[in-house]
């Protein structure tokens, strides 16, 4: 595991972006964007719109988000990138418009419904529960209560409201920073869209960079696409509460956003040398 200090110096990452095709694969809140009281108020890390642009030039590159689709997309707002939402759930290939419109996993159709009536239930009944936020899905969604007084009480008050509802529509429960997420049952995650990814692009190098618990599914995923022949290498972004099994699994650690920015720069130098660029 090595610091942002050692990044360009490093002979696997100079490895795995000397392949081609490339991938370079990124979450985006806590990893492109610090991390903000509300999901409306976060905003990308200056600057990294228009590395991401440049990047393109050089690597297939896929924002992969926890966030709606539609949503990432539009925090990102760079064109010809692809764009996962819900951990993988749904995608697009470029940003999302009336002619090109997200995509569904078919098999979660059926879990559309249910979830939104559980969404509604909760709506309902956190109305009134102080630093709660709701932030509704295609599929499901996403309950905030980090701006919660008491952060114990808000997260127990949430389990039992939807716990049960969600346990009868045979759905399930996630877990992030001060986070519950209603999701559908399907074995998706940010693992199987990275190694979907990685199968469409045919990429024989790929780069992951994430800080949160549900990155470590595409980390796992980067360790098993390495043993398949695929040059591979991922990047956790520490924060004062990362996992400490995301940082485990990580082959680089980088220091918040800053230092993924930093990093992204470093990156794209590199690859603008290998291309003749400079």
């Amino acid at each position: 595991m090595k610091t942002e200090s050692d990044v360009m110096t490093t002979t696997a990452l100079q490895s795995v972006l000397k392949q081609k095709p490339l991938g370079l694969v990124f979450d985006i809140d806590g990893t492109l964007s610090p991390i903000a009281p509300t999901p409306a108020e976060a905003r990308l890390f200056p600057g990294i719109d228009t590395r991401l642009r440049e990047l393109s030039r050089y690597a297939k590159i896929a924002i992969l988000t926890g966030r709606a689709a539609k949503e990432g997309a539009a925090m990102v707002n760079v064109e010809g990138l692809t764009y996962f939402g819900t951990h993988g759930l749904e995608w697009c290939n470029g940003l999302p418009s009336p002619t090109n419109l997200v995509e569904i996993v078919p098999e979660a159709k059926a879990y559309i419904e249910p979830g939104n009536r559980i969404m509604d239930l909760a709506e309902r009944e956190l109305a009134n529960e102080p630093g709660i936020l709701i932030e509704r899905k295609q599929l499901g969604g996403t309950i905030h209560y980090r701006l919660a007084p008491d952060k114990d009480h808000a997260r127990q008050r949430i389990l039992d409201v939807v716990e049960g509802p969600v346990e009868q529509a045979h759905m399930r429960l996630g877990y992030g920073k001060f986070i519950i997420e209603v999701l559908s049952p399907l074995k998706v995650n940010k693992g199987v869209a990275l190694r979907s990814f990685a199968q469409k692009m045919d990429l024989r190098g790929v780069i992951f960079a994430g800080d949160d618990r549900t990155d470590l599914d595409a980390m796992e995923a980067v360790s098993e696409l390495r043993q398949e022949g695929i040059s591979g290498l991922s990047i956790a972004v520490q924060h004062h509460d990362t996992l400490p099994a995301l940082l485990n699994q990580a082959d680089l650690v980088v220091q918040g956003v800053e230092g993924m920015a930093a990093t992204l720069q470093g990156i794209l130098e590199y690859l603008k040398q290998l291309n003749g660029s400079l």
